[in-house]
């Protein structure tokens, strides 16, 4: 079974400063309810229950921003130093991670890695309540003492933990740890003549037969420091940090996409193509966003020209289709601006109106070009008695009077008028003696005898009725 030499052993043969010893603290400090964050900036954290030193350092990305969560890395310093983001703040050149340099409850390393962890997830709860952490992508790194502090650390919160960065070190994970190491990216980065080389080696053999996804640096030429431009570890945290972030925000984008929620799908585009690589993403983003501009644009039109309705029926759909973004809100506003605009609301009652007079109107002028003079100026009375306020009333009403004062067409309205009646009356007396209900068909035989007595259907009900009494 492998080896390795017991941690506290290693420390004092193997770890000391890997820079300079620390100088007198010039940067001044301010206690967490006090702090303030800039993108760019890392600052001083004043804190008595971290122990050691009695504070820790916060570094946000030059390139942060608050509309997404960001990769962190919570990064343990060497024996002697100050807490630091060193070396991985140089590595990514500032950008893509949220970088947390962490002190020790105890600076020589003697406490209960327990202490460690309590005092780590009460700095992320306060780190997370200041910035954005991806909980998905929280990586534990350090060097020196700092990596073989990871190691250590690292067995009792692997479940929370993305990756591992073992610098200038060694380690390796104990039982409750190696369940969860399967396919887990582990870095480990050495000097080519750093004394603690072997250990580093053994390290990677270690965590490689515990089924992590290992990557071995050996920094060439170097000795008890890190390599800030290695390209290896700096595709590494681009690989498992900033990359791994989008492809992750892209393909839940699609899945968005797929099921028809496009303002979530256009939300996490968005957010993708800000990422490493995520090209992909804007473009998939500008296509959403181009066809929910022509939707707006069109709608937009459409009020224009006061086709509201045709404006709404755009409008209300993509409420619910690109909801949560911007596009959902300006329809929102149109909507409500088509519904409580007093000049709106009274041009779309107008419309109403307008829409219900203009049919009457249509079916009283083919009534007319038929020559049903009696249905055309039935139909023109109702628009009269009822659509006063239509647009085309006085047009209508005009034309109605015309209809109305010449003889010849009231003449022909009359005649078929008693024609239309008539014939309804009969035919429905006829029903009613052939089945042997004379009673019920006198009443309409009647009726025409009484309201029409000069037009030839007169004969034919006193005829009808003749026969009933006989």
């Amino acid at each position: 079974m492998l080896q390795l030499r017991p941690f506290h052993f290693c420390l004092a043969a193997l770890l000391f400063t890997s820079s300079t010893v620390r100088a007198a603290d010039a940067v001044p400090g301010v206690p967490p309810d006090q702090a303030t964050f800039t993108p760019g900036k890392e600052i001083k954290i004043l804190d008595p229950k971290t122990g050691g030193l009695g504070w820790y350092v916060i570094y946000v990305p030059k390139d942060y921003t608050p509309d997404r969560d960001w990769p962190t890395i919570f990064c343990y310093h060497g024996k002697n130093n100050d807490p630091k983001t060193w070396p991985f703040k140089e590595v990514t050149e500032g950008q893509g991670y949220v970088i947390v340099g962490m002190e020790y409850i105890n600076r020589e390393g003697t406490n209960d890695a327990k202490e460690d962890i309590e005092n780590l997830n009460r700095i992320r709860a306060y780190v997370s309540s200041k910035v954005r952490v991806n909980s998905k992508l929280v990586f534990m790194g350090g060097f020196s003492q700092g990596g073989w502090s990871t190691s250590k650390f690292s067995n009792l919160y692997m479940d929370q933990l993305a990756g591992l960065l073992i610098m200038g070190a060694g380690g390796s994970p104990n039982e409750k740890a190696i369940p969860l190491l399967k396919g887990k990216p582990v870095f480990v980065g050495i000097g080519e003549l750093d004394d603690a080389n072997k250990n580093a080696k053994l390290a990677r053999d270690a965590y490689t037969a515990k089924g992590a996804d290992v990557t071995f640096e050996e920094f060439k030429g170097l000795a008890h420091t890190a390599d800030v431009k290695d390209q290896v570890l700096k595709d590494w945290l681009l690989k498992w940090g900033p990359h791994n972030q989008m492809m992750a925000s892209l393909t839940l984008a699609q899945a968005a996409e797929k099921a028809g929620k496009l303002g979530e799908a256009y939300t996490l585009y968005t957010a993708a193509s800000k990422m490493n690589g995520g090209q992909e993403a804007a473009d998939l983003a500008k296509q959403i966003e181009d066809a929910a501009q022509k939707k707006l644009d069109d709608a937009q039109a459409a009020i224009t020209a006061k086709k509201y309705p045709d404006a709404v029926k755009t409008l209300v759909p993509m409420e619910k289709l690109y909801a949560g973004s911007a596009f959902a809100q300006h329809a929102t506003d149109l909507i409500q601006q088509i519904r409580t605009d007093p000049a709106i609301k009274a041009e779309i009652d107008q419309a109403k109106i307008d829409a219900t007079a203009d049919a009457v109107q249509a079916q009283a002028q083919a009534a007319e070009k038929s020559k049903e003079f009696a249905r055309a100026l039935a139909l023109y009375e109702t628009y009269v008695n009822q659509y006063p306020k239509a647009t085309h009333f006085n047009e209508v009403k005009a034309r109605y009077d015309q209809l109305k004062s010449n003889p010849t067409i009231q003449a022909s309205a009359k005649t078929q008028a008693a024609e239309r009646e008539c014939k309804s009356w009969l035919s429905t007396a006829d029903n009613y003696i052939t089945n042997n209900m004379a009673d019920k068909a006198k009443p309409y035989l009647q009726k025409v005898i009484d309201k029409y007595p000069d037009t030839p259907w007169a004969p034919e009900a006193r005829k009808r009725l003749t026969a009933l009494k006989n």
